[in-house]
């Protein structure tokens, strides 16, 4: 038996950037290009499976129109010409779409936003309770800052959860998403790897 050093043992893929075995041949030991995956729906065991961000992608659908508009218009004081345009943007999207839509991050900029809107509406009721209606002469005030406390530290709890989602649960939830597939005759997802 011929022994080959661990450099000869392993060559690379230049077009991947890729570490092959030497022997094993990627094509014939899965699926090739143009050959079809052994893949099997675990409710129906049909094979007519599609990958679910596909099935998103396909039916998700932009839309961009624009119309003119152009008349006459007769009032009291005699004829006159209407001319208009509008655009319109949005986008279209099925149901099996909507129901494969993939996982998002939770968006920083949205936490701080309402945080804000948060602190400043309920600051500005116990500063009205605290001060106005007790007729205080200082602004500051023992309840005021208890509420401006907690409501950091609420803040912090809060962007920890966020962090936490978007760096440990969002990773592994779109992994799980994008090793899901879709049946076509039934409609279970299942997942495969």
């Amino acid at each position: 038996m011929r022994t080959l050093s661990k450099s000869a043992e392993y060559t690379g893929n230049r077009v991947r950037r890729e570490v092959i075995r030497m022997g094993i041949d990627p094509y014939r030991n899965g699926a090739a290009r143009g050959d079809k995956m052994d893949l099997h729906c675990p409710n129906c065991n049909s094979t007519d499976l599609k990958k679910v961000s596909l099935a998103y992608q396909e039916g998700l659908q932009r839309v961009s129109t624009r119309t003119r508009v152009r008349g006459v218009v007769v009032g009291t004081e005699g004829p006159d010409v209407v001319v208009g345009r509008a655009t319109t943007k949005g986008t279209q999207q099925t149901e099996i779409s909507r129901a494969l839509t993939p996982p998002k991050k939770w968006s920083y900029l949205r936490l701080f936003g309402w945080s804000v809107l948060v602190f400043l509406l309920v600051g500005w009721i116990v500063f009205y309770v605290n001060t106005i209606t007790r007729n205080a002469s200082s602004v500051s005030s023992v309840p005021l800052t208890i509420y401006s406390l907690l409501s950091a530290g609420v803040f912090v709890v809060l962007f920890l959860v966020y962090w936490k989602h978007n760096h440990s649960s969002y990773p592994r939830q779109y992994a799980q998403w994008d090793r899901s597939f879709i049946c076509e005759r039934c409609g279970a997802v299942s997942q495969h790897k």
